[in-house]
């Protein structure tokens, strides 16, 4: 038994990265662990060298072909990531993995004509309250605007889709930065370094107020004292807004959507900064999943088995702790 609650009493969160295949789901993971300092390099798909698709049959595929489970830490906050295969023939994998994460990032290109892709994922964890995130990547070779594909995006969703950021463009159309919407700021992308804060630039800034008032007014329905700020033209403080942005993704009400390019780094940083502030922890998903009682329990999520090691099984410890050697339900785990 791999035991996942091992550096934190709480246990680390755990996010699964979901989509349909080639959204860059393996890629951001690359991104996340290299920034994280989890690895000292970002492997690459193209050479086989990535943490995710580490097998002989990924590899030749140039595709994921089974899960992967890596861990990391984001100030000095541990976290699991479990890289999900996006073919629809490995979807056991993906469900498995759904079951026991905190959240999910739905990873996917601002491809229109493929967004039909994400309708039977986002209703599975509609149907099952799972709390995620939308993750539009490769917005640096996109062509398309955020307005049409977060249209497209909604009629796949039971849920409202909550814009959190506005590209910003240059003048060849190509995605330079972003404005975030709740904190009124704006960014430039810098590759693999942070990105720095700059002014708003003003061919964005009607865009920005137009995304901002229809970010507030999802919010505001699902908020009494909200609504009343906005009829009365009150703008809401910045933390009274992410607070309501924590609360309504932990009860599965609203789906953030983030925008980035995870090859170039872009984006990935306020990602995790999104996940680290308002990802529900362990205790919401065991009530999530109604696991009364104060026993030990873990979850199995994916079992192998290998001629040289035997069965080989991938638990979530939700409560307490499981260790090697105790006997549970029959089974001894080593």
């Amino acid at each position: 038994m791999t035991d996942l609650n091992i550096t934190h009493p709480a246990g680390p969160r755990c996010i699964a990265l979901v989509g349909p295949q080639g959204g860059g789901k393996t890629s951001l993971l690359e991104s996340i662990l290299h920034i994280t300092g989890a690895t000292s390099r970002k492997g690459s798909i193209k050479d086989g060298t990535t943490l995710g698709d580490s097998s002989e049959e990924s590899k030749a595929k140039l595709m994921s072909t089974e899960l992967a489970v890596a861990q990391t830490e984001f100030l000095g906050e541990p976290w699991i990531f479990l890289d999900c295969p996006g073919s629809v023939e490995l979807w056991q994998d993906t469900e498995g993995a759904l079951m026991v994460a905190d959240a999910a990032v739905v990873v996917c290109e601002p491809d229109l004509e493929r967004a039909i892709a994400l309708m039977p994922l986002l209703r599975f964890l509609d149907d099952r309250k799972i709390p995620h995130m939308i993750f539009v990547n490769k917005l640096d070779t996109a062509r398309v605007h955020m307005r049409d594909v977060i249209a497209l995006f909604q009629e796949c969703s039971s849920r409202p889709l909550l814009l959190r950021q506005v590209p910003i463009r240059d003048e060849h159309d190509q995605v330079q930065g972003y404005v975030d919407l709740v904190s009124e700021r704006a960014y430039q992308y810098e590759g693999a370094k942070a990105s720095s804060l700059i002014q708003i630039p003003e061919t964005v800034m009607e865009r920005e107020q137009e995304a901002r008032q229809e970010l507030l007014e999802h919010l505001a329905d699902f908020d009494d004292t909200l609504l009343e700020q906005l009829l009365e033209d009150v703008q809401p403080g910045r933390e009274e807004v992410y607070s309501q942005i924590t609360k309504d993704l932990a009860d599965d009400l609203i789906v953030p959507v983030l925008i980035g390019a995870a090859e170039a780094d872009s984006g990935v940083r306020r990602l995790l900064k999104a996940l680290r502030h308002e990802v529900p922890g362990v205790e919401h998903t065991v009530e999530r999943l109604g696991l009364d009682g104060d026993d030990a329990t873990g979850l199995v999520f994916r079992t192998l088995h290998a001629s040289h090691t035997g069965k080989l099984s991938y638990t979530r410890v939700l409560r307490g702790r499981l260790s090697e050697g105790q006997t549970v339900e029959g089974e001894k785990f080593s």
